[in-house]
């Protein structure tokens, strides 16, 4: 039976179809962090944003990315693509998204799967602001571009068109005049942390020992 969805609803992709291969203590996104993989805690932070689809596309490794979001797979707005060209770079991923979004989507949320300090509370932020203004929303940490980002509908035609490993910051790098930029508190700026490299994993672990309440931010 197929399930209602709101009408022009932001869907949202999670990007966790490739290797990492700068991370060399493992498989970054398999690596654990509060009771769950790494992969996990984007996926929840995504589910619980007020986005419908979530499509999170998968490629290296996509047996045990699917065993460490278990508990998510049956959430109703939850939907896996594969990217089966995975291997040639991040643009493929990129367009395999673009290829299952609903038509009548105004735009599309993306989030890299290896920001496990990422708040639903941020995602609605970022998503609010494209659905007031239409424009390419991100928001802005210490002068740099942060993440989740929303692309609006008109300019999805040049994601499809990246060729390789290019992501989409060539795009925004293009229009980054007409972007709309939210920045973030103090507090927020810890859901920036992602996992490039085993220097990152250890920081967050040192984070995670000094009890930071990231959920906090959700309230």
């Amino acid at each position: 039976m197929n399930r209602q969805r709101s009408e022009h609803a932001l869907p949202g992709v999670v990007l966790a179809a490739g290797q990492g291969t700068r991370f060399q203590g493992g498989y970054k996104l398999l690596m654990p962090f509060r009771g769950h993989a790494i992969i996990y805690h984007a996926v929840k932070a995504m589910v619980d944003a007020q986005l419908d689809p979530i499509l999170m596309v998968l490629g290296f490794e996509h047996e045990n990315l699917l065993k460490a979001v278990d508990e998510l797979r049956d959430h109703h707005k939850l939907q896996i693509v594969h990217n089966e060209r995975w291997q040639t770079g991040r643009a493929s991923s990129v367009r395999v998204a673009l290829e299952h979004l609903p038509k009548d989507a105004p735009g599309v949320l993306f989030l890299p799967g290896d920001m496990p300090l990422m708040t639903s509370a941020l995602i609605d932020r970022v998503t609010q602001h494209f659905l007031q203004t239409g424009k390419l929303c991100f928001p802005l940490c210490r002068g740099q571009k942060g993440h989740p980002t929303v692309f609006p509908g008109g300019l999805l035609t040049k994601l499809q068109e990246l060729p390789g490993d290019l992501s989409g910051l060539t795009v925004v790098k293009a229009h980054w005049d007409e972007a709309e930029k939210l920045l973030l508190a103090d507090k927020e700026e810890i859901t920036q942390l992602d996992l490039d490299t085993d220097a990152d994993y250890a920081r967050l672990k040192t984070l995670d020992t000094m009890s930071y309440e990231i959920r906090k931010f959700d309230g």
